[in-house]
């Protein structure tokens, strides 16, 4: 049986509808309502619904009060606010920390046990890989801040057991593994929320059982009214449909650092690459040029940034040149880098490929395996780039005008597939 048949085996075995009967009765007990399930969506634990839903139709509410906020206690707040999670000792730590000290106090909690418990094992994180997987990345930036991570949360580790034993005079009570398997449900399954004034980070029971999309069939929000978190659907459902939502518009890098996972399809991602390394493809490059001033280019997948056009525009146009022929000249340079950042790989996309249609036979652990989904969507970027300056450069030649207006499209357009907020996620390892 192969490594994917296994793993979905695994899903399909923990991810059924019982699966969240506990936490269902634990919530319905404290006012939750909804039509949402626990199932097996495409291979993956998610959430369905359980019956027809039309668009705008609330398929979950969860109550303030069963939710975990960022903050430190401070006494009783009610049924009108989330729980703050933090111990009061962690008050001077990052919010991050705070809410997987919260996690870690309640882990054996009978109060909170069956939202705890409805948890999987932590995701694969790129902190958590040796150098010899990390390599997989084919991309030095990526281990570096892997690295630096991993070097965060043990010194926010050493905080925290500091804070803990200066305030209660006894050891800390958690390892260092308790701790990198909170902070790591934290990063991956809090949410970001408007409750008010004030902007929360919020772990929310069954709603944090939805996947990613950046077409999602359903968004997060607070109903004061209720005084609940709930799901609405953003268009009619039919049951067992998938329910996601969008963690927010994220490239896939952090999605591989702080979910463990990299998305089929993502309008946000980008290739960052410097201007020197941009022309360093081109002929007749200057290697003296400093161009530390200009920073780094986002090359998207629709188009590069505008900063790289006009640059490319003033360095290749040539005299006698018409307007078209110099943005055509661009194009075809663009699509020119594009090649060459795909070739500088060690793999090429279809050797990625054939690896991820079997991924046991490499041998690789699912972190390693995760990176080589990282490493391939880049080189399906720039490729998918690559091809589109190469098609406009071509039409730029023949219809200027239909030319540009695609061009400006692409580079201004934004995709309204995803919401812009509320999200779910970390931000970062800092204390966003």
């Amino acid at each position: 049986m192969s490594f994917r048949k296994r793993a979905q085996l695994l899903v399909l075995l923990v991810a059924g509808p019982a699966f969240t009967e506990p936490l269902w009765q634990w919530l319905s007990e404290r006012g939750g309502d909804g039509c949402v399930e626990g199932k097996s969506v495409g291979g993956l634990r998610g959430l369905a619904v359980k019956k027809a839903v039309k668009k705008g139709e609330v398929i979950l509410q969860v109550p303030l009060r069963c939710t975990l906020g960022d903050g430190c206690k401070r006494g009783d707040s009610g049924d009108e606010t989330p729980v703050a999670a933090g111990p009061g000792w962690a008050k001077k730590l990052p919010w991050n920390v705070q809410l997987a000290l919260g996690v870690l106090e309640r882990r054996k909690d009978p109060e909170w046990s069956a939202f705890l418990d409805s948890w999987p094992a932590a995701p694969a994180l790129p902190k958590d890989l040796e150098e010899e997987e990390l390599e997989e990345a084919q991309d030095e930036d990526l281990e570096v801040k892997a690295g630096g991570t991993c070097f965060w949360l043990e010194d926010r580790y050493e905080d925290a057991r500091e804070a803990y034993e200066a305030a209660e005079s006894d050891s800390f009570p958690w390892s260092e593994e308790d701790f990198r398997w909170a902070l790591a449900h934290v990063w991956s399954r809090c949410l970001r929320l408007d409750l008010g004034s004030q902007r929360r980070r919020l772990l929310v029971p069954l709603l944090d059982l939805g996947n990613h999309d950046s077409n999602p069939s359903a968004s997060f929000e607070h109903l004061p009214s209720e005084r609940a978190v709930c799901l609405v659907a953003l268009r009619d459902m039919q049951p067992e449909d998938a329910v996601t939502y969008s963690y927010g518009e994220h490239p896939n890098e952090h999605f591989l650092l702080y979910y463990g996972f990299v998305p089929a399809e993502n309008p946000y991602d980008f290739v960052n690459v410097t201007f020197s390394k941009v022309l360093s493809f081109l002929p007749g490059y200057d290697e003296t040029l400093d161009l530390k001033e200009f920073g780094g280019v986002l090359l998207r997948a629709n188009a590069p940034d505008v900063s790289l056009l006009q640059v490319l525009h003033a360095v290749l146009r040539e005299a006698g040149d018409d307007d078209a022929a110099a943005q055509a000249r661009v194009l075809k340079a663009i699509a020119q880098v594009c090649r060459g950042l795909e070739q500088e790989y060690p793999t090429t996309a279809e050797e990625d490929e054939t690896i991820l249609q079997d991924p046991s036979k490499s041998g690789s652990s699912a972190g390693a395996v995760t990176l080589v989904q990282w490493r391939l969507s880049r080189k399906q970027l720039l490729r998918r780039l690559g091809k589109s300056m190469e098609e406009l450069a071509t039409l730029m030649e023949e219809d200027k005008e239909l030319a540009e207006r695609k061009l400006k499209a692409a580079v201004t357009g934004r995709s309204s597939t995803a919401r812009r907020a509320p999200a779910r996620g970390a931000g970062s390892s800092g204390s966003l």
